[in-house]
This record gives structure tokens, C-alpha cells and sequence, in this order.
């Protein structure tokens, strides 16, 4: 399915890591997993991760436009970092590595981002 997600660095809310949200139909796309498979692993997941989180992942949906021009709503999960790795350790080695390698390249890309912009930060003014 080609379909428009949020991408792993957007943001939501402040500006720390746990902010940066990515979506189950990314880790589908990511992994190569089909979506509805992703998203059985976050259900089984979902008790535990209440349990010991106190809160459950966040169920939304995306709507997409379908070839003959109607639209359809898909259900996923909107997962922080930390949640998102959690639902790595479901999947293979492989998967999980490009998880994470994502995650990582996500920061990075945030980062050069940041320094970017502190460089266009005026001078500080001496104090006298």
C-alpha cells in the first residue's frame, strides 16, 4: 500500500525523543510485515504494555485515496520511540535492526537539524 504516514521524526508536542512518533503502517513498511500483522503484535502486546506503562498505545487512522478516487480509512497505532521498540522485540533480528537503525538515523538527521539552527542564532551581546 502506498500510503502517506508520519514519519518517524515528527513531532508531537515538545521537543524531546519521546515526542518523535512513528506509525504501525511504517514499521509495516520498514519490516516488509504486512500491516495487519503489526498491528495483531501491538493488541497482544497492548495488556503488558498497560500494565507496566499505565497508559495503552494510541489507536488512530489514516485516510487514504484509493485508485478509483474514493477514500479509505485505515485503522494503526501512533507509537513513541520507546513504545515502538517495545513492539520490535516481537520481530525477527532483521526487522529489529531497522528499527532501530531508523530510530537512530531519525536522530541524527534531528540533530544536524538543531545545530543548524543555533548557528543562525545571533551573536550574544556583551554585558557591561
Amino acid at each position: 500500500m502506498n500510503a502517506t504516514i508520519i514519519p518517524i521524526n515528527a513531532h508531537v508536542g515538545n521537543d524531546n525523543c519521546q515526542s518523535q512518533m512513528t506509525t504501525s503502517l511504517e514499521i509495516a513498511e520498514l519490516t516488509g510485515k504486512q500491516h495487519k500483522h503489526v498491528m495483531e503484535a501491538i493488541r497482544k502486546m497492548d495488556t503488558a504494555w498497560e500494565k507496566v506503562r499505565g497508559s495503552k498505545f494510541r489507536l488512530s487512522s489514516r485516510t487514504y485515496e484509493i485508485p478509483n478516487g474514493e477514500t479509505r480509512e485505515v485503522p494503526c497505532y501512533q507509537l513513541t520511540k520507546t513504545e515502538c521498540l517495545y513492539i520490535a522485540t516481537k520481530f525477527n533480528d532483521e526487522a529489529r535492526a531497522k528499527l532501530v537503525l531508523r530510530w537512530e538515523e531519525q536522530e541524527k538527521a534531528e540533530m544536524g537539524r538543531r545545530m543548524a539552527d543555533a548557528r543562525c542564532l545571533p551573536e550574544p551581546k556583551e554585558i557591561l
